[in-house]
């Protein structure tokens, strides 16, 4: 009996969802202690401009189970000339708040690790970041995957908010007219406990799809992004999983697990009102029905909201927690009467 219910649960799984499409995410919320020091931050260092300073919904507080009394103003960035790939700055005033990935190492579990950029000038714009207190996980590293050359640089500055910055050296950078200094957001890396668990939450129950798998420690001991001690890069394995609902490298997911460095787990902090890259924000066409599934794969849904949200206008939102406890949202957008 037991055996036929492991097997019913496993094709319940494995079933692919019905009834609604999820996109890749279209935004990131940043929580900042700040909102005017970042905001100018971006624009200066980034090359963002302003897309909206429109008043926070109150309903925002509904979703984020904040008090009455919290005080909330937003600023939604954009890379100039896109539409889609947002950074949306919030402040909350009036409530206690800790930095979700405060003083952690490339192996800490919890939360969301960093965001993805490309840009167009490593050498500048790393000289920029460190000339305002950014600092690195290590010193940007060149190396090759398939015919791409790159060189990248994760860095961390205010607030415990990460940047993996790209640069693609070979073969020419095409259809991204847009990376001036720092582009749209288009992928964003999740540090995990157990990657099994966490691939079998996005790809059999959200249903996404793998864009990339690597598994395995570097061939070689030397430099890498992930600041890992020289000596130790070979023998510490990792495994990575990029994944989008529609198997594609634009809003995805990248699961991250290091096989033999242990440190602390922040997952707890990974909500708000905690400061630091606190969500991603995934468009998808019927709520309900999304609804729906989740609660048949035993997911809970911590919370639902009807909110007025620049450049959407009003849409339906619920928020779930990942297995590591990483707070995402899903929304869809209201039909105009």
């Amino acid at each position: 009996m037991r055996v036929l219910l492991a097997v019913l649960l496993l094709f319940s799984l494995q079933t692919p969802a019905q009834g609604f499409n999820i996109k890749g995410f279209t935004e990131t919320v940043f929580i900042v202690s700040d909102i005017q020091k970042a905001r100018q931050f971006y624009i200066d260092y980034a090359g963002w401009e302003v897309r909206s300073s429109a008043p926070v919904d109150p309903n925002l507080k509904q979703l984020w189970q904040l008090p009455e009394k919290v005080k909330i103003t937003q600023v939604l960035l954009a890379n100039k000339g896109e539409q889609r790939g947002y950074v949306r700055l919030i402040e909350i005033a009036n409530v206690p708040q800790k930095v979700i990935r405060a003083n952690t190492q490339s192996w800490d579990v919890g939360g969301i690790f960093d965001v993805n950029v490309r840009v167009a000038d490593m050498v500048k714009k790393r000289q920029a970041l460190q000339s305002a207190g950014w600092r690195g996980t290590s010193d940007p590293v060149s190396f090759t995957f398939g015919p791409y050359e790159v060189t990248e640089w994760i860095t961390t500055g205010f607030d415990g908010i990460s940047f993996a910055m790209i640069e693609r050296i070979k073969p020419t950078l095409t259809g991204w007219p847009n990376v001036k200094h720092m582009s749209r957001v288009f992928n964003s890396t999740q540090v995990v406990n157990d990657i099994d668990t966490s691939l079998a939450f996005y790809r059999d129950v959200l249903g996404f799809q793998v864009y990339l798998e690597h598994k395995g420690a570097s061939k070689e001991a030397g430099p890498n992004v992930l600041g890992l001690p020289y000596n130790l890069t070979t023998e510490i394995p990792r495994s990575v999983y990029i994944l989008h609902p529609q198997k594609i490298n634009e809003g995805s997911v990248e699961l991250l697990q290091f096989h033999g460095a242990q440190g602390k787990n922040v997952s707890e902090l990974a909500s708000p009102p905690n400061l630091g890259i606190v969500t991603l924000r995934f468009p998808v066409d019927n709520l309900s029905a999304l609804s729906k599934h989740l609660q048949q794969n035993n997911v809970k849904i911590v919370s639902r909201a009807t909110l007025d949200l620049p450049p959407y206008e009003q849409v339906d939102m619920l928020a779930i927690r990942t297995p590591d406890l990483t707070w995402i949202e899903f929304y869809q957008e209201r039909t105009k009467k």
